[in-house]
């Protein structure tokens, strides 16, 4: 299938910069584009939130989106280079930004990122959530917090002792399957963006995440079309807004 760049990679558009997508740990920096020369093959792009530099090493990097075609989700992207990182690109407020010129080549082809964002909390967006777990249930604030969320999982910070006693969720194991619910909340909008169960796998553990906390790497194993669009669109939400909020203030 052939892409039209100039319908797919325009001014406005939400992208993700992915470092060296075909291996198992790629890297994707969320962005946006700012300006698009179809005639040159440049794009600039806001610099991301973790900055890229001249010496950001990588071997292959590409330029991504999002994209609906014939009623299906794509990820789109073209094999691109920085040609120039520039310190104070004039945007329409009068306020200078950071950003990137990318020399990008046809042609565009569906790709798959293998490795997600994740996305920190912030004082604005966060997920509120429940465990059910050995038949009882565990909640945030009180028996774990969300430290961040990715299109295909979640990391969770639990207190290991409480009243000089293991809680029950210290003792979770590699492999231990699980059902979680999600609230996704934007405190700048009422109620919840949405509400869902999860199946969740703990994948990784971290004991030495602090003294006194373990980090957790849980899998999303099971979740319905209809709301890993509603996660996405969170996600990416939260990424783009972000990155508007420092650029105003930079």
């Amino acid at each position: 299938m052939d892409f039209d760049v100039k319908k797919i990679f325009f001014p406005s558009v939400g992208v993700n910069l992915v470092f060296n997508i075909n291996t198992d740990f790629p890297i994707s920096k969320s962005s946006i584009i700012y300006d698009a020369d179809f005639k040159k093959q440049t794009i600039t792009i806001a610099q991301p939130i973790v900055p890229v530099t001249p010496n950001t090493p990588f071997e292959q990097l590409h330029l991504t989106t999002l994209v609906y075609i014939d009623q299906r989700r794509l990820r789109i992207g073209v094999r691109c280079r920085p040609i120039k990182f520039i310190s104070n690109y004039p945007m329409a407020n009068g306020l200078p930004a950071k950003a990137i010129v990318l020399q990008y080549q046809l042609p565009a082809i569906e790709t798959n990122i293998r490795s997600a964002f994740r996305l920190p909390m912030t004082s604005r967006y966060a997920v509120k959530a429940k465990i059910v777990y050995n038949k009882q249930e565990y909640r945030t604030p009180g028996d774990f917090k969300i430290k961040d969320i990715s299109f295909s999982g979640l990391g969770l910070v639990i207190l290991e002792r409480k009243k000089k006693r293991n809680t029950p969720l210290s003792a979770l194991k590699i492999g231990t399957e699980m059902i979680m619910g999600l609230a996704l909340v934007d405190r700048d909008q009422p109620g919840a963006i949405g509400t869902f169960p999860v199946k969740i796998q703990v994948v990784r553990i971290n004991m030495n995440y602090s003294e006194t906390h373990t980090l957790i790497g849980l899998k999303i194993t099971s979740i319905t079309r209809e709301n890993e669009e509603v996660l996405n669109r969170f996600i990416h939400t939260a990424q783009i807004e972000e990155l508007k909020r420092i650029s105003k203030k930079g």
